[in-house]
């Protein structure tokens, strides 16, 4: 570790209007806390000249690390690669967008300070940053489900962009796909005390959102894979077991109704009765599938314990304010 302070991740992707905004308002305030600090951009694969501005920005500021990506690896792969260079105790992550205000980082950061292990920037009032219809409002049914499906009682907004956290916590949530929404879920599953403090959503001004509907279905998809990581990675057999014995119990139950039925009240087994038998065999043979299902799946966990898992990016090339001077001498 060096010593610092606090980090900064920003993943950046075509913000090439933003960038020097973003600069001139972060800097002031990261030298305010009066401590030692690093601003970590990820370029992820910008096609604009994002890159070539904030190479201009380390050439003078020694505080500034660029990690650019071989390619457009998305957000989480991005905050990931930062993640792993970041040598501060303490880390923020925010967009480049200019829609987090720099001016909020001391109060989350104080609430680290105050004892909490990750704290969630709370978009309390976003209704005139953001489309109402597009983003606000699904944002606020998505927020709704994973407060109250994984019971994390008293936040409101636990999937903004702009959050604090202690390095432990990264150290111990590995994020791929677009998990980054949900670390303070996985940080909240692992022990971490986890709050949430209001901060200012603005509008952007320049460049589009990089999200479309697309991204609600994805986030959907991955609240569903968070659920079932969280209750049942250790054991998948218990749901896979469960639903495969629900429905071969079913399926026995069926069988045993009709021998009842032809031993008992010495009804013949006719046609009518064909469509009630093929659906039992059906749901005794997709019940053991079901099971065998669960102890494939046991073992694939078995083997993601043992194992570490590997990186999804590949990063090109870290440059700093040394590395900026000796490509130019």
């Amino acid at each position: 570790m060096s010593g610092k302070y606090l980090s900064v991740i920003i993943p950046v992707y075509n913000e090439e209007k933003n960038l020097e905004i973003l600069y001139k308002e972060l800097k002031p305030v990261l030298e305010s806390i009066g401590k030692k600090y690093e601003i970590i951009f990820v370029d992820d694969g910008s096609s604009d000249n994002s890159l070539n501005i904030l190479r201009q920005f380390v050439r003078s500021d020694s505080t500034i690390k660029i990690i650019k990506l071989l390619s457009n690896f998305g957000q989480s792969a991005a905050i990931a690669a930062g993640l792993e260079n970041a040598e501060g105790e303490n880390i923020i992550t925010m967009d480049a967008d200019l829609q987090h205000d720099p001016k909020d980082i001391p109060k989350l950061l104080k609430k680290l300070e105050d004892g909490y292990h990750v704290v969630c920037g709370w978009r309390k009032n976003r209704s005139k940053s953001d489309s109402l219809f597009k983003k606000a409002i699904p944002s606020c049914i998505f927020n709704f489900l994973i407060v109250h499906l994984f019971k994390l009682n008293g936040l409101h907004d636990v999937v903004g962009g702009m959050r604090a956290f202690k390095k432990e916590v990264a150290q111990e949530i590995q994020i791929y796909g677009e998990m980054h929404r949900f670390l303070p879920v996985l940080a909240a599953w692992k022990g971490f005390k986890i709050t949430e403090e209001a901060i200012h959503i603005r509008k952007r001004h320049h460049g589009n959102s990089k999200y479309g509907a697309s991204r609600f279905i994805r986030g959907f998809l991955d609240l569903l894979t968070v659920k079932y990581f969280i209750s049942y990675f250790k054991r998948p057999l218990h749901i896979f077991g469960t639903i495969g014995l629900l429905l071969s119990g079913t399926g026995f139950l069926i069988d045993v109704y009709l021998l009842i039925e032809k031993f008992f009240f010495h009804v013949h087994l006719a046609v009518e009765h064909l469509p009630l038998l093929l659906l039992s065999i059906l749901l005794i043979i997709v019940g053991v599938n079901f099971l065998f299902l669960g102890f494939i799946a046991d073992m694939i966990s078995l083997n993601l314990i043992l194992t570490k898992k590997p990186k999804l990016y590949m990063i090109e090339k870290i440059e700093t304010a040394r590395t900026i001077s000796q490509k130019e001498l």
